[in-house]
């Protein structure tokens, strides 16, 4: 018990790409900066150390760490979904609610309207509205002045290199002053949106979606944690993807779950990395304590190094199959019913799994 109440919990929140499918980490979010608001209310010393996203999730992300305030992260989440609410004609069927967005989504990306020049399109939509949401809704010099971490990715298209954009420079990521621009890079996902150009030095670089290499960036929120023994290192990945789900029925389901195992199983590949790393640490931790006498320099210099790497605890908030509403076409269905019953499935799914993690 002492242990818990003298270290200090730092939360780093890893967000993953997906659509219409972070409206589950909006919920989510917003669930765990009232659990924070809590265990701060209680006298723990508790702090957002990173919040790390791709696509729809660096999205969320920059709303987050573009706030003044947990409140006013939250007031950003809320009206940043309410204008990615994708209101139904009357006469639009229920059951094709997925399809509506095909057509556009006001607020995100138009249909491109040069029909004539076909034949050299290498998208589909035009992304210049979710420039002007992102300005709306995020606090930008906020988010470049914070104390917590922010890192999103995207893919060089020339390169196939991942950037990082980041607001502090950490092990694997420069300092990059964000801007829309950069957020926008790491949700340019082909073929449906256009790359992101952006200047890097005297180069422009083209940039798209981070989630093609890595949906669930779990290193670099890692990456952020202060090391020592005073710490209490949570990382919190919000898993968008279930590994198991009813075969599908049509096309558009194979399409579907063609995604859901592209961009959800590399999380689990790096999650077993990070436990590996533990017990490698814990066992040199053993061996160290067993040899007597000193060590060479060198080797003692190699295992200090080994020790002071960050043993991290990671909680999955993951959506248990048949459980998620409608979510045959939940990357595109953004309905206010089908925005909202995520929305509270997520933020169900985080009080259930998170709460015991901040009891004293």
């Amino acid at each position: 018990m002492a242990e818990v109440t003298t270290k200090t919990t730092e939360i780093g929140l890893v967000l993953q790409g997906g659509g219409a499918l972070g409206a589950y980490e909006y919920g989510a979010i917003t669930a765990l900066l009232e659990l924070i608001d809590e265990a701060i209310g209680r006298g723990q010393a508790v702090t957002l150390k990173a919040v790390t996203g791709v696509s729809i999730g660096a999205i969320n992300a920059a709303c987050v760490v573009g706030a003044a305030t947990r409140t006013d992260a939250r007031r950003r989440l809320a009206a940043l979904w309410n204008d990615l609410v994708l209101e139904s004609p009357l006469f639009w069927p229920e059951q094709m609610m997925g399809d509506l967005s095909l057509y556009g989504l006001p607020h995100f990306y138009a249909l491109r309207s040069d029909v004539l020049a076909f034949p050299s399109w290498t998208y589909l939509y035009d992304t210049q509205p979710l420039l002007r949401t992102l300005t709306g809704h995020v606090n930008f010099a906020a988010l470049n002045a914070s104390e917590t971490a922010f890192v999103i990715t995207a893919v060089d298209v020339g390169t196939g290199v991942l950037k990082r954009f980041s607001n502090q420079k950490l092990t694997k990521a420069e300092y990059t002053t964000i801007e829309p621009q950069h957020v926008l890079a790491s949700g340019s996902l082909p073929p449906q949106f256009p790359w992101t150009e952006i200047k890097d030095g005297k180069d422009m670089r083209c940039y798209w979606d981070g989630g093609i290499v890595d949906n669930t960036p779990l290193s670099d929120a890692i990456d952020a944690f202060s090391p020592g023994d005073g710490v209490k290192r949570m990382l919190v990945v919000m898993n968008l993807f279930p590994t198991t789900a009813q075969l599908p029925r049509s096309f558009l389901e194979v399409s579907e779950r063609v995604n859901q195992l592209r961009f959800g199983n590399r999380m689990h590949q790096d999650t077993k990395t990070a436990e590996r790393i533990n017990a490698l640490i814990d066992t040199i931790d053993q061996l160290h304590k067993l040899v007597p006498g000193k060590l060479p320099d060198e080797l003692a210099n190699a295992v200090d190094a080994a020790l002071a790497l960050k043993q991290v605890k990671t909680i999955e908030l993951t959506l248990e199959p048949g459980t998620e509403p409608g979510d045959s076409q939940g990357f595109r269905d953004f309905s206010r019913e089908g925005i909202e019953s995520r929305r509270a499935a997520g933020r169900a799914i985080a009080l259930a799994t998170l709460r015991p993690e901040f009891e004293p």
